[in-house]
C-alpha cells in the first residue's frame, strides 16, 4: 500500500494477463472478493466516500476510503485523502460486518464482484489486473503524496503498458449496478 495512493483504471482485454507476462511481470499475489458497499440513509454528502463490507470468503473486513478526483492535463486519477487509502474499522464475518453496519443504520446499496484478481509487478511497476463482473480492469496505483509526481509517474506507466483513456471513477461507480446514488 502506498501512503496516500493515487489511482486510475483501464479496460483491457482479456488477454492482458498474457500481455504483461511477456513484458516481464509476475504475478505477485491472487485474490478474489466480493465488496458489499453501504450508505447513509439519503446517501453521502460530499463525493468520494466509501463504506464497504470486504467478503474475502473465510473472513470479512469493513472498510472506508475518502477520495478527491485530480485532473492534470489529460488525466484524472484519484487520490486517498488517509495515508493508509483504505481504513479498517472491523474485521470478522460477514454476518457480523453486515449487522454493524446496519446498527449503525448504514444501508446496502450496491455490490461489486472481484472474480479474479492479481497483483503483477516486473520489479519496478506493480500493477492490479481484476476481472470485476466480467470485465477486465487494470489499475494502476502510485505513491500520491505529491499530486504532480503521482501525475508524472503514472504518465511514465501509462506510456511503459500502451495504456489510453482511463478512468478515476471508483469500481462502484463503473460495475454497482444497485443503486446509483451510492458511495464515489
Amino acid at each position: 500500500m502506498k501512503p496516500y495512493e493515487a489511482e486510475a483504471r483501464f479496460f483491457v482485454h482479456e488477454g492482458f494477463k498474457e500481455t504483461l507476462e511477456r513484458m516481464g511481470f509476475k504475478v505477485v499475489y491472487e485474490y478474489k472478493f466480493v465488496d458489499h458497499f453501504y450508505c447513509p440513509p439519503g446517501g453521502w454528502r460530499e463525493e468520494g466516500k466509501t463504506l464497504r463490507a470486504r467478503d474475502w470468503g473465510g473472513r470479512c473486513e469493513v472498510l472506508f476510503t475518502r477520495v478527491e478526483k485530480l485532473k492534470f492535463g489529460d488525466l484524472e486519477f484519484k487520490r486517498s485523502l488517509y495515508p493508509q487509502g483504505k481504513v479498517k474499522l472491523y474485521e470478522g464475518s460477514l454476518e457480523e460486518c453486515v449487522k454493524l453496519l446496519e446498527d449503525m443504520e448504514f444501508v446496502k446499496c450496491g455490490e461489486v464482484r472481484k472474480e479474479e484478481g492479481y497483483i503483477m509487478s516486473n520489479g519496478d511497476v506493480e500493477v492490479a489486473l481484476e476481472k470485476i463482473n466480467g470485465k477486465w480492469v487494470l489499475e494502476v496505483e502510485v505513491e500520491g503524496a505529491d499530486p504532480n509526481s503521482a501525475y508524472l509517474k503514472m504518465k511514465e506507466i501509462m506510456k511503459l503498458l500502451g495504456l489510453k483513456s482511463p478512468t478515476s471513477k471508483s469500481t462502484f461507480e463503473l460495475f454497482s449496478n444497485t443503486n446509483t446514488t451510492g458511495p464515489s
